[in-house]
């Protein structure tokens, strides 16, 4: 049976090419460039200030090799861009450009926002505040569900990251400003 000429029409061609200059190409690797520079800034900030604190280096020397591997996936995913999948959503190219310079946007923004967020006002107000605003305005979630997530992102801080593995927070801008110590640093050895 012949395909009618206009079926080419329904099922535009996939394969395109696709220059590095791609939002989701040239988002990630910001992305990742900003998180390298965060270990690096983050490791000599408490190299400088602390002594027989092992876990940033540890955290570190183990999410190295992960950040290489990322980058790997990062630089080598052009293939399947070019084959017209975005991210790994499932997304097509070209189907919509505005909706995929959006997306790219906002996930790009959030992260940026999380960032200053915590540079602001620390980890343990800045991420469960992030969580609850990110549920309420793009999965559209119930206050009390984001609030839930909010307070379950807190616990995890509390329990696992301070009293488990006494991880020693940097203080945040909001807290050097009002010139308080940072109240959850050293928040094992206090308790204990």
């Amino acid at each position: 049976m012949a395909q009618s000429p206009d079926a080419s029409q329904d099922n535009p061609p996939t394969h395109r090419q696709v220059s590095w200059r791609s939002p989701e190409i040239l988002g990630e690797l910001v992305l990742l460039a900003v998180m390298a520079v965060f270990a690096v800034v983050y490791v000599t900030d408490l190299t400088n200030r602390i002594e027989g604190r092992w876990l940033p280096f540890i955290t570190v020397a183990i999410a190295t090799p992960l950040w290489f591997a990322r980058l790997y996936t990062v630089l080598s995913r052009r293939k399947a861009i070019e084959q017209g999948m975005i991210m790994d959503l499932g997304f097509r190219l070209g189907v919509d450009p505005a909706g995929e310079k959006r997306r790219a946007a906002l996930y790009f923004g959030s992260i940026v926002v999380l960032a200053v967020l915590v540079w602001l006002i620390g980890f343990h107000i800045g991420l469960p505040l992030w969580v609850i605003v990110y549920l309420l305005a793009w999965t559209r979630a119930r206050w009390y569900y984001a609030l839930l997530a909010g307070i379950g992102f807190e616990a995890f801080i509390i329990g696992i990251l301070d009293l488990t593995l006494d991880i020693f927070w940097f203080e945040p801008l909001f807290f050097r400003w009002i010139g308080v110590a940072y109240p959850f640093s050293d928040m094992f050895t206090r308790i204990f």
